[in-house]
């Protein structure tokens, strides 16, 4: 072998080692940003998953027997069954919502012994908001209020 047939041997040798470290080195930052990529969206898709596992129970509200978060309560809501993914609706609507169910709850008679049974009036209710962010719906008696309970008004 001549020198001349040496010398390109060698370059071509070290051109195929330059050139594979260059496919590892552009593969390692291949694999880098696709696992960058894949956390960022298992993260984004695990933090709105739980976002709207929140908003879905927060539809569901609370309707006491008595002017106390220690009494006898239903809960009652209207939570999505088809897995509708849906904003949380307004504060505003969220209350009369509950009011409503809870009148109902009272009117039917599912809330203690005294409640009235078929068709009877429901009494005059408030709503709080419970530490959860559900709502609670008590049966208004004197002067007790959200205040008086210890819970924030919605």
């Amino acid at each position: 072998m001549t020198e001349h047939t040496v010398d390109r041997l060698l370059a071509e040798i070290q051109r195929r080692i330059l050139a594979d470290d260059a496919r590892r080195r552009r593969r390692k930052r291949l694999v880098t940003a696709a696992g960058g990529l894949l956390a960022c969206v298992a993260v984004t898709g695990g933090a709105l998953a739980v976002a709207q596992a929140n908003d879905t129970a927060k539809t569901v509200s609370v309707c006491y027997e008595a002017a106390s978060a220690q009494s006898d309560a239903a809960e009652v809501g209207a939570a999505p069954m088809d897995g509708t993914v849906a904003a949380l609706p307004s504060m505003a609507s969220r209350v009369a919502f509950a009011e409503a169910q809870c009148e109902v709850v009272w009117q039917i008679g599912l809330l203690g012994s005294d409640a009235p049974q078929g068709g009877a009036e429901a009494p005059t209710l408030f709503t709080c908001v419970l530490a959860d962010g559900r709502l609670g719906v008590f049966p208004a008696e004197g002067s007790t209020g959200c205040e008086t309970l210890g819970l924030p008004q919605p």
